[in-house]
């Protein structure tokens, strides 16, 4: 039996969990034979591996120095045979550790051996960090994609050290990832590049390297949630014909849906709609400026993030400006709240404009409002709004420019933090953002001139449970 126990957060330090032992306690006895072996694609990975005669719990104590001072989960089966994977050290740095064992009530460890990570690829991208106050900044991990090719699924401690990544195939996008609620795995969808091969799927990805499952997601593209029950809902493109009742000419024209599928799921899997554009909105193409993103035709609805809470989802139709309320169970479109079907009038301020990564919050809800690109001075910034479902209303409470008043084109993305502060994503401006209620800029990653970011969420810890 094998446990697989990851790096948990220290309060002040990105990389681990302060050993939480009271007291010295009876002297271990050091007899242990373990041996850690760093992987060769994540070289900031490495599996510590050891035998104890009798069955035992297990855990890897490790630091810096040869003081250590942090701890993995400890098991909580028991074994003889013991493997531990500590993730989320930075690449290129010197840490020490210990493997531990307690065989009948007796704790047994391994001698202090230091382990040096390799560095990180050539081709990752290298993030710089700024602060304002550092003490306002929610310590953790940052879980992001590098839009490219390659593209990559990238994960930086606080500092800006990337502690863990994939690559996604040649002429490949990835938009979004997200952590297993266990923290022992990443999930991540990929596309074709330019969209003119239909090859989407979503991969799990343990953090030792190895893909644990793919799932097939026909027409897949930008975003997709993890069902409670498992499998996985996604927004997928649906192509029809179209004919313009001024002009008569028929094209192509792309709308989108809800999409659910099993996890594993291939091209001849059932798949199930839940919601549908073309059912819901009326086709709203120019022939010439709407040829730009789908080879296969027209880019109508554009939806680009997906949310799902409470049976229900929460959908970002783009060139509709709107987000959508759906019922999961019967497919009832709830509500739009933005353009021009909207059931909710705004009180105040201007309206967002081409949107993503809408979310519900206590206030209401926020979301990245990218502002209008066609218009000469707009910008984009991070929006809360308070929300009366009652009486049809939306309310601008809080929101953040950059300062700048920079303009994203591209992407984007908002998550409120366990702290009360946000991280804003800047998509197209490569740049990430913590800042706080008052405005302040608790963290700043930015990445090379030239880089994209996809979604993008904070991690207390690269945490997890015994497997």
């Amino acid at each position: 039996m094998i446990s697989l126990l990851l790096l948990s957060l220290a309060c002040t330090d990105p990389t681990g969990n302060p050993d939480d032992s009271s007291g010295p306690g009876p002297t271990p006895v050091a007899d242990l034979e373990a041996t850690a072996a760093l992987e060769d694609d994540i070289a900031t990975v490495a599996w510590v591996t050891w035998s104890t005669e009798t069955a035992g719990t297990s855990w890897v104590e490790y630091g810096p120095d040869e003081r250590l001072g942090y701890s993995t989960v400890r098991s909580t089966a028991t074994t003889t045979e013991h493997a531990v994977l500590l993730a989320g050290l930075p690449a290129a740095s010197t840490w020490y550790w210990r493997a531990v064992s307690e065989v009948d009530g007796e704790q047994r460890v391994s001698v202090v051996t230091e382990i040096t990570t390799g560095v990180a690829p050539r081709d990752l991208p290298r993030a710089s960090v700024t602060s304002d106050d550092p003490s306002l900044a929610h310590t953790g991990y940052t879980v992001t994609t590098s839009l490219g090719d390659p593209a990559w699924v990238i994960i930086y401690a606080a500092d800006g050290s990337p502690v863990w990544w994939t690559p996604a195939p040649e002429q490949s996008v990835i938009a979004q990832v997200r952590l297993t609620d266990d923290g022992t795995a990443v999930l991540y969808n990929v596309a074709n590049l330019n969209f003119s091969v239909d090859v989407g799927y979503i991969r799990r990805v343990r953090l030792d390297g190895e893909v644990l499952s793919e799932t097939r997601t026909v027409l897949g593209h930008h975003d997709f949630v993890v069902l409670p029950e498992g499998g996985f809902g996604y927004i997928a493109a649906d192509m029809r014909e179209w004919t313009d009742p001024d002009s008569g000419a028929t094209y192509t024209v792309v709308g989108d849906a809800i999409v659910e599928v099993p996890e594993g799921a291939t091209d001849d899997t059932p798949r199930t709609e839940i919601y549908n554009t073309w059912d819901h909105f009326a086709v709203d193409v120019d022939p010439v400026k709407d040829r730009d993103f789908y080879p296969q035709g027209l880019d109508w609805t554009h939806s680009n993030s997906l949310g799902f809470a409470d049976g229900e989802y929460l959908l970002s139709v783009r060139k509709e400006n709107s987000v959508v309320k759906v019922d999961r169970a019967t497919g009832e479109e709830l509500w739009q709240l933005g353009g021009v079907n909207s059931a909710f009038t705004l009180t105040d301020g201007r309206a967002f404009v081409g949107q993503h990564s809408p979310e519900l919050t206590e206030a209401g809800f926020m979301l990245f409002d990218n502002g209008d690109v066609s218009i000469r001075d707009a910008y984009s910034e991070a929006v809360e709004y308070t929300l009366d479902e009652d009486g049809r209303t939306f309310t601008r409470l809080w929101s953040y420019d950059y300062g700048q008043r920079i303009s994203s084109y591209l992407l984007g993305d908002v998550e409120r933090l366990a702290n009360g502060n946000t991280l804003v994503a800047w998509g197209s401006g490569g740049t990430i953002t913590e800042v706080t209620p008052d405005g302040q800029m608790a963290l700043q990653v930015s990445m090379p001139i030239g880089s994209a970011i996809g979604f993008t969420h904070h991690l207390d810890a690269l945490g997890g449970v015994p497997q």
